[in-house]
This record gives C-alpha cells, sequence and structure tokens, in this order.
C-alpha cells in the first residue's frame, strides 16, 4: 500500500494544469506549469512526470513547461499491444510525438530526457529534428557502454506495506540518490513503481543512443551524476560528444543517477542558463 503524499508533493499537484493526449487509442496526461517557449521534459523508466518535481518551478519561470507519463507510465494508458513486443519503443515514440503535435503545434521547443526518458527524447528529436530548438540528456540510458557496477536491488513486489516501502527506500539509494532519501523520493519512486507497466530495460541497455545522436544536429547538453551507477560518465561523455562543438557535457559532483533530484539547486542553475542561450 502507497504512503500518503507528501505536502510538497501534493502542492506541485495541485498547481499542474492537465492535459489529455490521444494517438492509436493510447491516452496520455500531461502536467504543465508556466508561461513561455515549450519545454518539454521526459521522466526515467519506472517513473513519472514528478521525476522533475524539484526543477518544474524554475524552469517554468521562463518556460511553458510540459510534462507527460509516457504510454505504461503513472497515469497514462498502456500501448494496445504485448508487453514484449519489439515494436513498443517505435509506438511509444510515436504516441509522444502526436502528443507533442496537439499541444504545441508547429512551435519550436526544447527537449529534455532522463535516464530512459533520454534515449525516448533523443528518438523523438530524431522525429521532430526541424522543431527541436536543444536537447538535454541527464543520465541517459541507450549508451550501450560498461555501468562501474552491477547494483544489487531487492525485488520490491517480493514484499508488503512497510516492509515493501523499506525495500523501495533501500533500491533508491542505491541505484538512483547519492544524498538522502527523502519522504517526497520515496513516495515518487513508490508510486511510479506501482504504476509501471512498459517494460524499458531491455531498451536502456541496448547501445542505440549514439548512433540516434550522430544523424542530430541541434545543441546537446549532457549531465551525469558523479557517481551515477548507469554509465562512467566521463567515458560516456567522450564516447556521445563525437567530436561535436554544438554539444557540451558535465559531471556533477556528489550526484547520483537522478541528477537533477539529488543537486536540484545546482542542475537548475545550471539548465536554465544554458537553455537561455539556446
Amino acid at each position: 500500500m502507497l504512503m500518503k503524499v507528501p505536502p510538497v508533493s501534493q502542492a506541485l499537484q495541485a498547481r499542474a494544469r492537465e492535459h489529455v493526449t490521444s494517438h492509436a487509442g493510447c491516452a496520455v496526461r500531461w502536467r504543465e506549469f508556466g508561461a513561455g517557449p515549450p519545454l518539454i521534459a521526459l521522466h526515467g523508466g519506472h517513473g513519472a512526470w514528478q521525476h522533475w518535481s524539484r526543477n518544474v518551478d524554475a524552469l517554468a519561470l521562463r518556460y511553458r513547461v510540459l510534462l507527460p507519463d509516457m504510454p505504461g507510465f503513472g497515469e497514462s494508458d498502456s500501448l494496445p499491444m504485448a508487453a514484449q513486443d519489439p515494436a513498443r519503443l517505435d509506438a511509444l515514440v510515436d504516441t509522444l510525438a502526436a502528443g507533442v503535435h496537439q499541444l504545441v503545434g508547429a512551435e519550436r521547443f526544447h527537449l529534455l530526457g532522463f535516464s530512459f526518458g533520454g534515449l525516448v527524447a533523443s528518438l523523438l528529436a530524431q522525429r521532430m529534428a526541424a522543431q527541436v530548438r536543444s536537447l538535454v540528456l541527464l543520465g541517459s540510458a541507450g549508451h550501450g557502454m560498461r555501468r562501474p557496477t552491477e547494483v544489487p536491488m531487492r525485488n520490491w513486489r517480493d514484499f508488503d506495506g512497510d516492509e515493501r516501502m523499506e525495500v523501495l527506500r533501500e533500491n533508491l539509494g542505491v541505484f538512483l540518490l547519492h544524498g538522502p532519501v527523502d519522504d517526497d523520493a520515496l513516495w515518487i519512486h513508490a508510486r511510479a513503481c506501482e504504476h509501471t507497466r512498459f517494460r524499458s530495460k531491455r531498451f536502456s541497455r541496448e547501445a542505440r543512443l549514439g548512433e540516434v545522436l550522430r544523424g542530430l544536429t541541434m545543441p546537446i547538453f549532457m549531465l551525469w551524476g558523479e557517481h551515477d551507477v548507469t554509465a562512467e560518465p566521463v567515458k560516456a561523455a567522450e564516447f556521445l560528444m563525437q567530436g561535436r562543438k554544438e554539444r557540451e557535457w558535465m559531471v556533477m559532483p556528489n550526484a547520483g543517477h537522478w541528477v537533477q533530484y539529488d543537486s536540484a539547486p545546482a542542475v537548475n542553475v545550471l539548465l536554465t542558463y544554458w537553455l537561455s542561450q539556446r
């Protein structure tokens, strides 16, 4: 059973403006904050729009921030296909692209993606290249490179009640966060895990990102936490830069994989400045 919604997350949900887009029978729920040029941010695997909870207010000062629960996650519908269908990633991108057209039309927009959402954002940028002003990848999946370590995680589904929450807290601490696990992080993670139906692990582990980025020409910024367990940040950055002058990267000290939560104040300043130059 899920814990009570913490006050910070409750207040953020109350401020959100909600939209529902639909494509091929799949409804996608979006949250909107702020006003200005559109900025779309995609969450990670076993995630939902709240992966950006500590970044929304800073970004919404300058941008119309649009945050979907991607198909098969959170409050959005599942894709109308088998869970193991290899075409489901392309179908997810198709559904998001249709939603973007419905919400922003032909307007150009900034695009951000975290973890599995980084791979999805790159594929969406490939699909909508003429409209994407810039692409930001945070701890992106899909690079296919060696991980520094294989983190042991317990299956939270094997537990109930308080014991389940403690396992989820433990998993958060070893995989997503380097800093302390607070009630908001735990609630976001627990709720997202309970509502995830899209199996993203296979795609996250594949080496597809480099090939996709090779064809993109918009400015790209890549960010990793120093203690990200899904990549060796410097090696991943050097590989994904591909010798392109319009790309930049950085490693955030004392942060884990969920870098925009772990180091929110620094990441918010960094993203606000970088995006303002594009």
